[in-house]
């Protein structure tokens, strides 16, 4: 079940993914989830980060220090597939500063500030995408992706059918280590399309191409307009696709 705070008054439940938590951690030093790692933090769950490097401006962010031993995640963006015709996540690639509500880190319609993400990401060596995070009991590793920035920086990625290389890969139970995919994302107002794969579509040049079990034209990680029930991030209108930046320790 996820963990952010409701409200329940009879039978209403009034969910609270507008509004900042009301429990957090707070490090006046702590530049990102792994320096709380670092301190001894060890649970999932809200924490204060500061994030314009000179302990000015704090941001409430969502940390996951447990699922993967010895990295620490932050929450960069996450939203449901009910959610997936938001122009934030259909038509805006990670580059274009498309925040939504950054106040307030939730599973169904949330992305942080581009500024913030770079911030982040001097401090981080990896991002990962995850589905339906933090739904139990699930194998975290089964429709996940994670790659080195040094490889692949999806802060600044535009592309058609790019082949990437990925640390670790799966779709649908298909994966592959140290293999490149085709990945797309392209700017533009009104045709533009957010970061994804198209595990549906045959890719030129690259290692991994996952069609067994695919629907035709199918994507991945993001921009859904042919969706496979199948995938577990779009396997339900509640199901989530969830970005993370972070560093092993």
């Amino acid at each position: 079940m996820h963990q952010f705070p409701v409200l329940i008054v009879v039978l209403t439940v009034v969910c609270r993914t507008d509004q900042t938590p009301r429990e957090y951690h707070r490090d006046p030093t702590a530049q990102s989830c792994l320096d709380y790692f670092k301190k001894g933090y060890t649970t999932n769950g809200y924490y204060q980060i500061n994030n314009d490097g000179v302990g000015n401006t704090f941001r409430t962010v969502y940390c996951d220090l447990e699922s993967e031993p010895g990295f620490a995640w932050t929450l960069v963006e996450s939203f449901s597939l009910r959610n997936k015709a938001m122009i934030q996540f259909l038509r805006r690639t990670l580059k274009s500063n498309s925040q939504v509500r950054p106040q307030a880190p939730n599973w169904n319609f949330y992305r942080m500030p581009l500024v913030e993400m770079e911030h982040l990401k001097k401090h981080s060596t990896h991002w990962r995408f995850t589905c339906d995070f933090p739904a139990k009991p699930v194998d975290l590793y089964r429709d996940y992706a994670v790659a080195r920035f040094k490889d692949f920086d999806v802060l600044s990625f535009t592309g058609y059918n790019a082949c990437k290389l990925m640390e670790y890969i799966n779709i649908r139970g298909h994966h592959c280590a140290e293999c490149t995919i085709g990945w797309y994302a392209s700017q533009s107002p009104t045709t533009g399309q957010s970061l994804h794969v198209r595990s549906g579509t045959k890719s030129t040049n690259c290692q991994f191409e996952p069609k067994e079990g695919a629907v035709a034209g199918e994507q991945n990680f993001g921009y859904y307009v042919t969706t496979n029930n199948k995938f577990r991030c779009t396997s339900s209108p509640n199901a989530t696709t969830n970005l993370w930046i972070g560093s092993f320790f």
